[in-house]
């Protein structure tokens, strides 16, 4: 797989698996705060510790597969797609079922954190949040084989890496990104995407998994057969 469709693929699985409502409506509700800047980096930092761990295992798990020399998947590559996808597709029939008193007690914890929480409890919160969300983590797992086992040279194969964890870390580096940039002024439109997060979280992610499910079962299926 060449380094350019391996770029490719990597953008919208980085972008799934950025869909972590709870963890963004942590890290938007702090930032929304007037004090918010080690909140926000404990938050990051918390966050960034589960996705890095996990990639970092998972890579070193598939480097031990071949290297695939073709511009096209490996057959484990799509059977892991096909995996992932039909998973995703199965899950999403949860998620877009109503969970109110979930949703609920989600946010109550939330909001009680950042209420009065010390600086290290927003970053085992954070970590917490991002490892119980299985989704951002399995949509994950084919651009991380792919990019382990990719003939691409390892400059290639780090900066395609970096992308899809900038992408997968947006959850908690874009609020940040906003205030620092705009300031005190962006408060209320941070607060409205809050209120929109919360309160459509498991739709959020059941979308992410009809759409990205449906790609990963296609091509897999395509790939195998």
């Amino acid at each position: 797989m060449d380094l350019l469709r391996l770029a490719l693929e990597a953008i919208p699985l980085g972008l799934a698996a950025a869909l972590t409502p709870m963890l963004a409506a942590l890290q938007i509700l702090i930032v929304s705060q007037d004090t918010w800047k080690l909140r926000a980096l404990a938050v990051a930092l918390g966050g960034a510790t589960a996705f890095l761990g996990f990639g970092f295992l998972v890579l070193a798990g598939f480097s031990q597969l071949p290297v695939n020399p073709s511009v096209e998947n490996s057959p484990a590559g799509y059977a892991i797609r096909l995996a992932i996808g039909v998973g995703l597709l199965l899950g999403s029939v949860w998620l877009l079922r109503p969970h109110p008193e979930m949703q609920q007690r989600m946010e109550v914890r939330v909001t009680h954190y950042v209420t009065d929480a010390r600086i290290w409890i927003f970053f085992v919160l954070a970590f917490a949040l991002s490892i119980k969300d299985i989704s951002s983590f399995a949509v994950l797992l084919p651009a991380l084989h792919d990019i382990a086992t990719s003939p691409a040279n390892i400059v290639g194969r780090s900066l395609v890496f970096v992308l899809l964890y900038s992408l997968a870390l947006l959850p908690v580096l874009a609020p940040i990104l906003l205030r620092a940039i705009f300031g005190h002024r962006v408060v209320p439109n941070l607060k409205r995407l809050y209120r929109f997060t919360v309160d459509h979280q498991f739709k959020i992610v059941g979308v992410m998994c009809i759409l990205i499910g449906s790609w990963l079962t296609i091509s897999g299926l395509i790939g195998l057969f």
